[in-house]
């Protein structure tokens, strides 16, 4: 340790060197200042030569001293004691000379600035304080945090306790962070003397006492102990030896700080979730919880099998469509978005799976829906409600796939295979073609009127964006995210029918302005006035000749301009199309088919993050639409699903249409005349499958269009205005509705409240509530609150949470405040409290 204050020794030495002193001695007793010689020896330069004497060494020492000039000054160190007088060869030259000596011990108390009661502490200690690391992190705790108990700084410099405060919670949670079995910071411990007072501290906090103490046994009272807390039960008497509920508000507090740690990074080896798996291994968790009802395991959210076992017990309701059936007197919708809040729910392995689950309850309350009997009642019901069930599936089965397809949900996923195609897909489409008839759709919901109703009468600016495959319920959660924010000003959700086939080559064109339509089956392209509209070059000529100023261009051609560039793209411009091919492109590849659901989402996000930046270029009116839509089913079609029909050369075939001139009727296919869908004399026919069977053809089965059904013929108009003013949003704010600031009790009852309903300038927030001391210190749990409400009613908006406080002495005296810290933009709001918690052992019973 010497190289403590070392300045100050180079300064005393050169003042005895001003002394007339030839030579110093300096018998350093334990050679703490050894490792300090460098330094001394640049500190004295030009002052007197630093002559190092190891022990048996003074003979030649002294021969060396005598051969020096009269001017010529050293300092002679030795890192040993000064020898008895009848061996100190020296004597006669120490008589005439200086000396020195530093107490080192009494040197580093003052440079760390301990009070003078710790120095027979670093007495103690002198191992440790050897190392200059050591020391040097030892200075960056506040003394303040660690006086009454000095040893748990020591604590906290081995285990890397990385803040300023040393407290013993944050240094356990560290601790643990190395593993519970090997743990190396418990060797250093030992090493230096302090294991015995670490597992004397955890005894005093936690209760927690053995002949033998271990971590793992540790974890595995206080993993147990909180979790038949939180079921309100006792442990049973099997499990008595790790029964730590005496401590309970300190255990729970340690245990809700250790699972908001997060993961693991790289210095880790352990967190909550492992330690949790080794506990679960320990006690034999599936043997000790297997009789536990389903009702207390939904109140506690410790290990991992728990959420399992929920997950499971929400498949066998479904299997049985036991719809009412409940948790704690929750439904099994409120228990899903409820698991979400929790350690294990919140994240995506469970997060997805809970997810996946409410969508299958979803879908398997609305098994039994029947469609409706006329073409505008189904168009009626499908974009007021019944577009949901699409959604419900794509989001189910996107969950599913985002899981890993697991294994253990295979039951759910058939169920949900058989409602969705069976019950609603089969049933519907079969509705649909009784009843479809292009001459009984409003002209202005055709698609191929798009342009002449929606974009010719525009005084405006106006920009259509039309993404290929963009179905209707995609578009609506596209509406509800666009609802959201604030520059949105307007939001119509509109329809189109598209022609048959449901496909590119015919909707893209349809969606131009246009006098007459044509299509050539045989080279699958549908003219425009007599030109083709197959490449986007050909489709801005036709814009054009309506409107000169008018332009066309692909999304992906935009994305990485620079604001510049896009608006001298569309300045001068009144009419711009912009095309977008996210989901049809994924989803006709057979290799990527699957894909489909994922590529829905990143369709909703491009368009979203376009709508965005057209908005910051003064751009206020934009359509959303598509040249169709589409059906995928995730399941493998069977061969009784697919349907064989003759085709002739000059036919074309696909899995959901067939192109012919001729005339046929064949079992469980209809037809259309083309030129009733097109509005011109073409006698050609159209024919598709009347349900959501295929035809046999080559390609792709589980994504497919260009058949006759809701999901692939009724294209969204989703009208979209803006303004390009700057956003008001803001963050919600909570607020401490308890008017006591008086705390009586460890558990820390609190009413709060969201301070405004969610909307499009008061945006959802989640919000960590914990009490600090004076020294900042964490003194509690945490718990978690999330302000989302949209209700008006303020009584929706209040919630009743409590903290629990570790089971400290607390200084009546003192002021602790309680942090509400909001997780979005980490902004806090500190309110004062004061103490008021009885003690029992005040008390004389």
């Amino acid at each position: 340790m010497a190289d403590v204050d070392v300045k100050q020794i180079i300064t005393t030495l050169k003042k005895r060197f001003a002394e007339q002193n030839q030579f110093v001695f300096w018998y350093d007793d334990n050679g703490d200042f050894a490792d300090s010689l460098t330094e001394i020896r640049a500190g004295l330069s030009g002052v007197a030569e630093v002559v190092v004497m190891q022990p048996g060494h003074q003979v030649a020492t002294k021969q060396y001293l005598l051969t020096l000039q009269r001017q010529q000054k050293a300092l002679i160190y030795s890192p040993a004691s000064e020898p008895a007088l009848d061996e100190d060869h020296l004597r006669s030259i120490v008589w005439y000379s200086g000396t020195f000596s530093a107490d080192s011990k009494e040197i580093l108390r003052k440079e760390l600035g301990l009070p003078a009661e710790l120095k027979s502490f670093i007495q103690k200690n002198t191992a440790f304080f050897a190392s200059k690391e050591r020391r040097g992190s030892f200075a960056r705790y506040d003394v303040t945090s660690y006086q009454k108990k000095p040893e748990l700084a020591i604590m906290a410099v081995l285990a890397h306790l990385n803040q300023p405060i040393v407290d013993f919670f944050d240094l356990l949670q560290v601790l643990l962070t190395k593993g519970i079995r090997d743990n190396t910071v418990l060797e250093d411990f030992e090493k230096f003397d302090v294991l015995d007072a670490f597992w004397a501290e955890v005894s005093e906090r936690f209760g927690y006492n053995a002949l033998r103490p271990r971590l793992d046994e540790l974890m595995t009272g206080m993993y147990l102990t909180v979790t038949y807390q939180q079921m309100d039960k006792d442990l049973p008497k099997s499990m008595a030896e790790y029964d730590l509920s005496a401590h309970a508000a300190n255990v729970q507090t340690l245990i809700q700080q250790f699972s908001n740690r997060g993961g693991l990074d790289k210095q880790e080896l352990a967190n909550f979730d492992s330690i949790a798996d080794i506990v679960w291994q320990n006690v034999d968790g599936d043997h000790l919880f297997k009789e536990t009802k389903i009702d207390d395991l939904a109140k506690s959210d410790v290990f991992p099998r728990f959420d399992q076992r929920i997950l499971l017990w929400i498949q066998d309701r479904l299997q049985l469509e036991d719809l009412d059936s409940q948790l704690n007197g929750q439904s099994v919708i409120a228990v899903t978005h409820q698991r979400l809040e929790t350690h294990y729910g919140s994240k995506p392995r469970f997060a997805r799976l809970y997810r996946m689950m409410r969508r299958a309850w979803y879908l398997v309350q609305n098994a039994h829906r029947q469609p409706k009997d006329s073409l505008q009642g189904m168009i009626d019901d499908y974009t007021t409600i019944g577009y949901k069930t699409d959604t419900d599936y794509r989001k189910f089965t996107y969950y599913y796939q985002q899981a890993g397809m697991p294994e253990q949900f295979a039951k759910t996923k058939q169920l949900i295979e058989s409602i969705y195609v069976n019950n609603y897909l089969d049933n519907a489409t079969y509705a649909w073609n009784q009843v479809l008839d292009y001459a009984e759709v409003k002209p202005k919901q055709l698609q191929r009127n798009f342009y002449r109703f929606h974009v010719a009468p525009e005084k405006n600016r106006i920009v259509v964006i039309i993404s290929d495959a963009f179905r209707f319920e995609a578009a609506k959660e596209l509406e509800k995210r666009l609802s959201h924010e604030d520059q949105v000003t307007g939001l119509k959700m509109n329809y189109l029918v598209t022609g048959l086939p449901s496909v590119t080559y015919l909707g893209m064109p349809m969606l131009l302005p246009h006098r007459q339509l044509a299509l050539d089956s045989k080279s699958k392209k549908l003219s425009v006035d007599g030109q083709l509209a197959d490449s986007l070059e050909r489709r801005q000529a036709i814009l054009q000749h309506y409107n000169p100023k008018s332009a066309a261009y692909a999304l992906d051609d935009l994305k990485d301009d620079a604001s510049k560039e896009i608006r001298a793209k569309f300045t001068g411009q009144e009419v711009v199309y912009i095309y977008h091919n996210q989901v049809d492109a994924i989803g006709d590849n057979k290799k990527t088919e699957d894909d489909v659901f994922k590529a829905t989402e990143e369709a909703i996000d491009e368009i979203q993050q376009l709508i965005s930046r057209l908005r910051t270029q003064g751009i206020v009116q934009i359509y959303v639409t598509a040249d169709h839509g589409y059906i995928y089913r995730n399941d493998q079609l069977k061969e009784t699903d697919k349907i064989e029909v003759p085709k002739e050369d000059e036919e074309q075939k696909s899995q959901r249409y067939l192109l012919s001139s001729r005339q046929f009727d064949l079992p469980g296919v209809s037809h259309q005349v083309v030129g009733d869908i097109l509005a011109n004399d073409d006698q050609g026919y159209v024919y598709y499958p009347n349900t959501a069977n295929v035809f046999k053809a080559v390609g792709s089965f589980n994504y497919v269009h260009g058949g006759a059904s809701l999901q692939e013929m009724l294209v969204p108009l989703l009208e979209v205005k803006t303004t390009s003013s700057r956003s008001a949003a803001h963050d919600v704010e909570l607020e401490l509705f308890s008017m006591s600031r008086q705390i009586t009790s460890l558990t820390v009852p609190l009413t709060v409240r969201q301070s405004a309903a969610i909307s499009s300038t008061v945006i959802p927030a989640e919000f960590k509530l914990y009490f600090i001391n004076e020294q900042d210190q964490q003194i509690s749990g945490q718990t978690m609150v999330n302000a989302n409400s949209r209700s008006a009613s303020v009584t929706d908006r209040m919630q009743n949470v409590q903290v629990v406080l570790a089971d400290h002495a607390y200084d009546k005296q003192q002021t602790y405040y309680l942090v509400m810290e909001n997780m979005n933009n980490g902004e806090k709001t500190e309110t004062p409290f004061t103490m008021d918690i009885a003690d029992l052992n005040d008390f004389d019973f």
